[in-house]
């Protein structure tokens, strides 16, 4: 929401779809289960694999973010 009001549409973009998946992996919990990573449903049916793949490419994402964070930081820094 803050990226939208400053006018950050790169960032704001960059953004929307690991928030669109993370708002989709939310919604999309079988009733019963205590969130998204269950520990004991990751182990029954074998998910272990997929689960550390998608935590792999969510890590990865975010290290990009956070360079391209520090990068405008510094720049706008600079700037001043």
């Amino acid at each position: 929401m803050l990226m939208l009001i400053s006018m950050h549409w790169f960032i704001l973009l960059l953004n929307l779809p690991i928030a669109a998946w993370n708002f989709y992996r939310y919604l999309s919990v079988p009733s019963g289960n205590v969130g998204v990573f269950d520990p004991t449903e990751i182990h029954n049916r074998g998910l272990l694999k997929t689960h550390m793949k998608e935590a792999m490419i969510k890590l990865g994402f975010h290290l990009l973010c956070f360079f391209i964070y520090l990068y405008s930081m510094i720049l706008a820094l600079i700037n001043d």
